[in-house]
């Protein structure tokens, strides 16, 4: 039944220009991921999505430059790595490396914030506004994925400060974006660091407090996140517990669009409250 789009587009492809016809599927894959975010079936969303992000690739290929079908395939590509793989899984570093090309591919100064110095990074994230922020957020976001992945690279490492600096202007710009995912951002990265890097998991707690805050508790992805930070901190695994029994024991009316997203945040504090009883044991 997912497969529609595809027939429609040849149907249709009959009887009017390709580029048209191209153009015209982009409100589909939009609406499309937009019913993906509403649905709590992870099995429906993990089969079914890879269908999505080929079409979404076969977009690209008509309208490379289009910011929208970029931002689509940023978002799929990641989303999909964050739900359905795992962290050491080198296919998770494979979509997240694609989402990155494409948020870059999309984004205005794109190969500057790649390829330029810092100071012409810098500058480039200074000239982006708030109609950038969509894009803007969903590349760094994929962007310090990989990194984290390859932390051992010295170009990952030296692109960290690229990518901070790109989410903090997300921060200026729009910290509401996405229910504080920047702060949420924010604080995964502080609670990553060691200590004589800029770690600090209190502040990176706090900071995913502040998303969690901002989401008007409707988000449960940072509960999440603070869960595993509070895990990873040696005495502080009575924390991750109550944190996760938030999370498993919601029972909350949220927002349509944080189906899919709650459902991953329920999916991972179970299996983390799993690998904190096998500890125990």
């Amino acid at each position: 039944m997912r497969m529609w789009p595809l027939g429609l587009a040849v149907c249709v492809g009959c009887a009017a220009p390709v580029g048209m016809t191209m153009r015209s599927m982009i409100p589909v894959l939009e609406e499309m991921e937009a019913a993906v975010s509403e649905t709590d079936d992870l099995e429906i969303v993990r089969r079914g999505l890879p269908s999505g992000m080929l079409l979404v690739e076969g977009l690209v290929r008509r309208e490379p430059r289009n910011a929208r079908v970029r931002l689509l395939a940023a978002k799929l590509y990641s989303g999909y790595a964050l739900a359905f793989t795992e962290h050491d899984d080198p296919w998770a570093k494979s979509l997240y490396e694609k989402a990155r090309d494409h948020g870059l591919a999309g984004l205005r100064y794109g190969s500057t914030l790649r390829a330029g110095t810092f100071a012409q990074a810098e500058n480039a994230v200074l000239r982006l506004g708030k109609g950038d922020v969509p894009l803007l957020f969903w590349t760094a976001q994929a962007w310090a994925s990989v990194i984290q992945m390859g932390l051992d690279d010295p170009r990952n490492q030296a692109d960290l400060a690229r990518v901070e600096s790109m989410m903090e202007r997300v921060l200026v710009l729009d910290e509401q974006f996405y229910y504080g995912g920047a702060h949420l951002f924010k604080g995964v990265l502080l609670g990553a660091k060691p200590p004589p890097a800029g770690g600090d998991p209190a502040a990176g707690i706090a900071a995913m407090e502040r998303a969690f805050e901002i989401s008007g508790g409707h988000s449960l992805l940072p509960l999440y996140f603070q869960a595993s930070l509070q895990a990873a901190i040696p005495g502080m695994e009575d924390d991750a517990r109550r944190t996760i029994r938030r999370i498993l024991g919601d029972q909350g009316s949220h927002p349509c669009e944080l189906n899919l997203t709650n459902a991953i945040a329920a999916f991972k504090a179970k299996s983390l409250l799993q690998m904190l009883q096998e500890e125990e044991e």
